[in-house]
């Protein structure tokens, strides 16, 4: 049901469409200095994830695919890490599943070395590090 109580006030939630008059002044700069703006690239992978008050739902197809061949139905995109925390990984299903699982057994011997539940800034430091070297 639409909430028509305040209908002159911005919507506090969901997506926002600031950005696409930005960028449209840009592609008419661009084009105006003969440029050209870059192409969007489909990956074939959907992977979305809301913010709401009490936390963070996050959605993925399970399709793998190869350029436009489904090469598998059942693609987890989803990965553990802690109770409290997850990733979503797109691109190369191999090295995301193997650096969750990597990601995940250092954060469970943080956490036991610590006797604390793991922070996210903690996760995305150590996986930070972990990528860089």
């Amino acid at each position: 049901m639409l909430n028509t109580s305040r209908p002159c006030q911005p919507q506090s939630g969901g997506f926002s469409f600031e950005n696409s008059r930005r960028n449209a002044v840009l592609e008419g700069n661009l084009s105006e200095l003969g440029y050209s703006s870059p192409k969007a690239r489909k990956t074939g992978t959907t992977i979305a994830g809301i913010v709401f008050k009490d936390g963070v739902t996050l959605g993925a197809d399970t399709r793998a695919t190869d350029d436009m061949v489904v090469a598998g139905k059942n693609c987890m995109k989803i990965h553990y890490i802690a109770p409290n925390i997850y990733c979503c990984g797109a691109g190369v299903a191999a090295d995301a599943e193997v650096t969750t699982q990597m990601m995940s057994s250092n954060v469970e011997l943080h956490s036991l070395s610590t006797g604390r539940p793991p922070l996210v800034v903690t996760v995305t430091r150590q996986l930070k590090q972990m990528l860089f070297r």
